[in-house]
């Protein structure tokens, strides 16, 4: 067994494989970008390496800054982890050829089955049912428009190198191929540097779901079985979960003999996930092979009780796999949930800045790269954590989840929580009635936050007047307008359904006193039991919850029913009028013009792509809020532009009359 692993990743997957190093006993190497100079990785490893300037290409995806780094610090073998570099054929043969020990499959393997079509092609060739659809050399535009035709609306566009969703497309009509196709091939190529496409018919409804496979150099291959990523958010993963919801029976184990199959047909070796797409009859087709270790692997670890991480350096050191296939049992239920820095109440947007606050829960597993203080950047994906809940039964993991999500805390930077606890908390979700454009037809359904009890208006109440005091206060000693014998003070929130009022009261005695609420009282009675740690009693209904402050914001917990409020705000600020607006539209994030479709002075209709952007790993399209015309374009193809950056200046069409 080798016994120094350089680790060519960052963030919660470096961390996580640094866990299974000191399982182990391997020496874990870290390498750094500058923007991760001081980042938990860096920090958690037995030693950290620099590889370069923040940008992806001079550090994470720069192959000679890799292997030089494996040769300063004496590495005998590497664990790509998953993105970057980690399904790239010619990093693992350069890594073979350095004389060290890639901890993955071999470059052949990773090169075919990274070509969506020669993967097609092999599952074909031993069985395995495939998506119908275009796969061949010839990229010519009316080629592919020919090819569509004949497919069948809808269908999908998709890379023919790579995953995670880039380069994918979904065409409802004939009329939207043209665009979607040119879209589709610029992100492919910005992401995989080849912008080749193939066209599958679209599955209306579909779940998506994956099988676990390990292989070793002796020739063995075991599945691990399923999980279920159905809930996806625009072709990304955003919650998975072992087993699926798959009935046990002929279907579930023809796919799980299918992922055998496809891994056989090239003799895998190590960890991978053969993805299948599964129709409503029950009926299923490959996707695609993943040759890496998955993001989404915790929830198999748990319901199997293996270390994926510790199997993959075994395999990788030419040991076989220490068990057989029968002797794998699947036991419990598991889901993870993804964390992310983006805003879920516009478009989903990436968000960057520093954490303040970052509160994650400590009664289920937690795999993170960040802690309180540290900076989300724009160089990299904005994964925050993984949440990873377990249960004997799905119901109650999915009870487990839904505290720990209530337990969770992000500030200031908007995060898709909200979205989270919508999935955890819909009965729909919990009868796994889902499909891959569920989030997307429930979205509305999913963000709309519950209503507040009494308890969470009362600790809002108390918290916001009380702010600073850890221990049971006397009301003698409260230095603002709460104290006894004064008449009720009115204090003015935000919350999920708009500003509101509150009024307070003193009582009788210590910690004791009225809530008002549309022109009814209701006596309380509270204390501390800790900092941030509340008892109070609302017309005699006691409970105990967690009141979180910063600034502004304030999340209100009892059990796992969580509030989010402000105490600031100004809806008083008049709204001008769209005639007087100056139109200025910027840049959502930091990135790169890939194409301006407009020019100065052109009437555009409400909904027109003005200017695409490229950057944080996704394309984003800038669209006119309302008819007009543009004034002035102050940007240009290719050229790099920062947050907030002015691009367009839209002159609205009058009103009709």
């Amino acid at each position: 067994m080798f016994r120094k692993v350089l680790i060519a990743n960052r963030g919660e997957i470096a961390c996580r494989i640094i866990q299974s190093c000191r399982k182990l006993d391997l020496s874990s190497i870290a390498v750094y970008s500058e923007a991760d100079r001081y980042a938990r990785h860096a920090e958690l490893a037995d030693e950290a390496w620099p590889i370069g300037a923040a940008a992806p290409s001079q550090s994470y995806l720069s192959i000679d800054a890799i292997l030089d780094a494996a040769r300063r610090s004496g590495a005998e073998a590497i664990h790509p982890g998953y993105g970057f570099l980690s399904e790239q054929a010619e990093f693992a043969r350069r890594v073979i050829q350095a004389g060290l020990v890639f901890v993955g499959p071999d470059p052949d393997t990773i090169e075919q089955m990274g070509s969506k079509r020669a993967a097609k092609a092999l599952m074909e060739s031993v069985g395995v049912p495939v998506v119908p659809g275009y796969a061949e050399d010839d990229q010519d535009p009316a080629i592919l428009e020919a090819q569509a035709r004949s497919i069948g609306f809808p269908l999908l566009i998709k890379a023919v190198h790579g995953g995670g969703g880039r380069g994918m497309r979904l065409v409802r009509k004939p009329g939207d191929l043209p665009v979607l196709l040119d879209s589709a091939r610029r992100e492919a190529l910005a992401s995989f540097g080849d912008g080749a496409l193939l066209l599958e018919r679209y599955i209306e409804t579909p779940r998506h779901i994956e099988v676990q496979i390990l292989g070793d150099r002796q020739g063995r291959i075991v599945h691990l079985f399923e999980r279920e990523c159905t809930l996806q958010r625009r072709y990304q993963k955003v919650w998975e979960e072992s087993p699926s919801s798959l009935p046990p029976g002929e279907s579930r184990e023809a796919l799980l003999d299918a992922a055998l199959r496809a891994a056989r047909a090239v003799r895998y070796v190590g960890a991978g996930t053969v993805e299948f797409v599964v129709d409503r009859t029950g009926g299923f087709h490959f996707l695609e092979m993943n040759t890496r270790l998955q993001v989404e692997h915790p929830v198999t670890e748990h319901v199997t009780g293996l270390d994926l991480v510790a199997l993959q350096f075994e395999i990788a050191a030419g040991h076989p796999i220490p068990f057989r296939q029968e002797d794998v049992r699947c036991e419990g239920h598991a889901i993870e949930v993804r964390l992310y820095a983006e805003n879920p109440h516009n478009d989903f947007l990436p968000t960057a800045g520093q954490l303040d606050r970052l509160d994650l829960p400590d009664t289920i597993r937690v795999d993170t790269g960040y802690r309180t203080g540290d900076r989300v950047g724009t160089d990299y994906d904005t994964l925050i954590a993984k949440l990873i809940a377990q249960g004997p039964t799905r119901p109650v993991c999915l009870a487990q989840l839904t505290h720990a999500l209530a337990a969770t805390w992000v500030t200031p930077l908007a995060t898709n929580l909200p979205l989270l606890e919508g999935l955890a908390r819909n009965p729909e979700v919990a009868r796994a009635n889902i499909d891959t454009g569920f989030i997307a037809s429930h979205l509305t359904e999913l963000l709309t936050s519950p209503e507040p009890t009494l308890h969470h208006l009362a600790a809002l109440a108390w918290g916001t007047t009380r702010s600073g005091e850890t221990v049971d206060p006397s009301p003698w000693g409260i230095r603002d307008a709460f104290r006894i014998g004064q008449l009720p003070v009115t204090l003015c929130y935000r919350g999920p359904r708009g500003p509101f009022t509150l009024t307070i009261r003193s009582g009788r005695g210590s910690g004791s006193w009225h809530l008002g609420l549309d022109g009814v009282e209701h006596p309380v009675e509270s204390r501390w039991l800790a900092p941030e740690i509340l008892w109070i009693a609302v017309d005699g209904h006691a409970r105990t919850g967690q009141i979180r402050a910063s600034g502004d914001r304030w999340r209100i917990v009892f059990g796992a029913e969580a509030v989010n409020f402000e105490t600031r705000f100004d809806d008083t600020r008049p709204k001008r009028p769209i005639e007087q607006d100056a139109g200025r539209l910027v840049s959502p994030f930091p990135g790169r013009i890939v194409k301006i479709p407009v020019r100065a002075n052109q009437a555009v209709a409400a909904g027109s792509p003005l200017v695409i952007i490229e950057g944080m790993k996704m394309e984003y399209t800038l669209r006119a809020p309302y008819p007009g015309r543009i004034r002035t374009v102050s940007c240009e193809e290719g050229a790099a532009v920062t947050m907030e950056q002015p691009l367009i200046e839209l002159d609205p069409d009058p009103e009709p009359s």
